[in-house]
């Protein structure tokens, strides 16, 4: 007989772990998903207008690995490699605006008005964090070893910094001397050995969708727009949920993907668990969240399809330029965004929006200054829209991969009560962003059908 399944959240670890275990065979899948869009932090929606429909990402993403990576793997093992089109970030390749020159990050250290020595032994660095030995990883793990004591061993030069710090807030959103070198050190290196960064056609969107359409082609269920009120313990083990409409559905085994600490203490609520366990996951840290404004322009203005600016530590995925196929013809979409605090750290929408809206504008206008004449309209997604979305205080990622938290100081999957897990971003182990979801995934896939 099948397991029934219940999953909480249709994110990429929610639609990950569901897609693999109803295309198993031996498990009968049905997701839950309080919004009506499919995706979490990765939904894409849709805005139209007179000239027609734009495509539009909640998040500001490009992907690390496309294919290559964690998420790709999931389409792999459910038979579905091609279920997502990846345009790949070349020709251009991404590229740093800094004091007015476009560089490409690291053959052109020499523009940084730094010695050949200096340089050199720069590139040197950025040759061997793509091959760093596992058990140097190690020790900068057990050393909890932040990325700008690990960068001062190699350089005493600040001119160079803020390019490995841009790196940094990008793939793990959090700040340098939170940061973990050992993560940042495989996320980097094997984004670069990869050598692969890129965009879903279709838009981020397309990642979870095509799980969930793997689950339902494979005889699961996903039903948009069912929050999820409690889930039911009995003599500590799941047994199933009530949905807030007051439907109980009764199952085998029950995974969140609504984050841990909403998991532990509103879905379960925290008397079920032992205070110390309690204790733990409230101290749990966040990552920071991000500000993006998505900007439609009335003409194509650049033929760029990244472009990062570490002096205001501003990200710019020119998404329309990897997929024409988010805007109507002879238009164009420009993202831009910047790491900013949650809503927990003190992210207030009433002071902080327009001087976060205008702060990436002027930084947009100093890359792209013609673009002040082709804008049409400007949409924005705040700390405050990820947190009505999502919740988890509206940030970008999840648990946060500070150097306290890496490793086997990583939240686990399996909860203290009997068939109950955590499948997210949160309790991922290794990768960037929406890849530590995929991650999770592949391992709880591994626990529950061996």
């Amino acid at each position: 007989m099948k397991k029934r399944v219940i999953i909480i959240g249709s994110g990429v670890g929610g639609s990950a772990i569901g897609a693999l275990l109803q295309h198993h065979g031996n498990f009968d899948v049905t997701i839950f998903e309080k919004n009506k869009l499919i995706g979490g932090r990765y939904a894409t929606y849709e805005k139209k207008k007179d000239d027609g429909t734009y495509k539009l990402d909640i998040g500001c993403h490009m992907i690390a690995n496309c294919d290559n990576g964690t998420m790709g793997t999931v389409l792999k093992k459910i038979g579905r490699p091609k279920a997502v089109q990846w345009s790949i970030a070349k020709n251009p390749a991404p590229i740093f605006h800094h004091k007015g020159k476009r560089i490409k990050f690291p053959v052109d250290f020499s523009q940084l008005d730094i010695s050949e020595d200096e340089a050199s032994r720069l590139q040197s660095l950025m040759n061997e964090i793509m091959h760093y030995p596992e058990e140097k990883l190690q020790k900068l793990e057990e050393e909890q070893v932040d990325v700008g004591t690990f960068l001062a061993r190699y350089t005493k030069n600040r001119k160079v910094f803020p390019f490995f710090f841009f790196y940094v807030g990008m793939e793990l959103v959090v700040p340098d001397n939170f940061a973990a070198a050992s993560e940042w050190i495989r996320c980097h290196g094997t984004m670069a050995r990869n050598d692969k960064i890129g965009y879903p056609v279709g838009g981020s969107g397309a990642i979870p969708t095509a799980y969930c359409r793997s689950i339902e082609e494979d005889g699961g269920k996903v039903e948009l727009k069912a929050p999820v009120e409690r889930i039911l313990v009995e003599n500590n083990e799941a047994r199933g949920v009530k949905l807030k409409d007051g439907t109980i559905y009764s199952a085998d085994i029950v995974i969140s993907n609504a984050g841990l600490k909403h998991t532990v203490l509103e879905l379960v609520g925290k008397d079920y668990f032992a205070e110390e366990f309690v204790e733990r996951v409230n101290q749990y840290m966040y990552s920071l969240s991000t500000y993006q404004i998505k900007i439609a322009l009335d003409e194509k203005i650049t033929d760029e399809k990244m472009i990062m600016i570490p002096g205001d530590y501003v990200f710019m995925p020119m998404v329309s330029n990897l997929d024409p196929s988010l805007c109507p013809d002879g238009k164009q979409i420009i993202i831009a965004g910047a790491s900013c605090p949650n809503v927990a750290q003190g992210f207030d929408p009433a002071k902080h929006d327009s001087q976060m809206k205008e702060a990436i504008l002027r930084s947009v206008k100093k890359v792209l200054p013609e673009i002040e004449d082709h804008v049409m309209w400007i949409d924005v997604a705040s700390p405050n829209d990820i947190e009505k979305l999502v919740g988890e205080d509206g940030n970008v990622i999840g648990i946060a991969q500070t150097i306290n938290q890496v490793g086997k100081n990583r939240p686990k999957q399996e909860l203290p009560i009997k068939n109950l897990y955590c499948c997210c971003a949160d309790t991922g182990l290794h990768g960037i962003g929406g890849e530590l979801a995929a991650d999770s995934a592949l391992r709880l896939y591994e626990k529950l059908v061996n």
